[in-house]
């Protein structure tokens, strides 16, 4: 419906696990093993060997990034039923970010080797990945055109709703959508400093 605005329902992400058909998801759980890690550990690092995806089934993530100047910045959050790390194990270059558990993160953990066969017999699975690349470009395209506006107030909001989205991307306005960011985080996001958070 080209009326819809961002807020309505249906114009969010759905979780790129629930689009993939029973079969599909059989096949990337054969080729993984599930794996936990505790609140603060990394999954994967920025730079490091582009060896697995992961898809995550309990817990949350944040995904960061740190410039050639040491200047370290949240990306995004993901959540149950989301699909993390895929884009270096299909390029086969290294990693541009650090995938670190905000809370217990249980997750399948899909091999690089393996993931490829499967997405060579499924090619359906690579679509799914790619739509969920664009998604997630167009979500920090957002972001980051939010976080530029001169109006600090303004500049917070659009970030805490863009957030929200994230979070929950079948969100509706009537209900509640808990956050796992920290202060800094936030601040980093709307490109202030911490004390101008508080």
């Amino acid at each position: 419906n080209p009326k819809m605005g961002p807020l309505e329902v249906g114009n969010g992400e759905r979780r790129a696990w629930h689009r993939l058909t029973d079969a599909e998801k059989a096949a990337l759980t054969a080729c993984g093993y599930v794996r936990t890690w505790q609140p603060g550990e990394s999954l994967a690092m920025q730079g490091s060997p582009p060896s697995s995806m992961f898809v995550i089934q309990q817990g949350w993530v944040k995904i960061t990034a740190t410039n050639y100047r040491g200047d370290h910045a949240p990306l995004a959050a993901r959540g149950p039923a989301e699909i993390v790390g895929e884009l270096s194990p299909i390029s086969g270059l290294p990693r541009t970010a650090t995938i670190q558990a905000i809370d217990e993160v249980r997750a399948l953990v899909i091999p690089r080797d393996r993931l490829r066969a499967v997405l060579r017999q499924k090619p359906r699975i690579s679509e799914e990945l790619l739509r969920t690349a664009a998604i997630r470009l167009q979500q920090s395209d957002r972001l980051r055109l939010e976080s530029g506006g001169p109006d600090f107030p303004q500049r917070l909001a659009a970030v805490l709703l863009e957030l929200a989205l994230q979070y929950d991307p079948d969100w509706e306005a009537a209900s509640e959508v808990v956050l796992h960011e920290t202060q800094e985080d936030l601040a980093s996001f709307a490109r202030v400093s911490r004390s101008t958070l508080i």
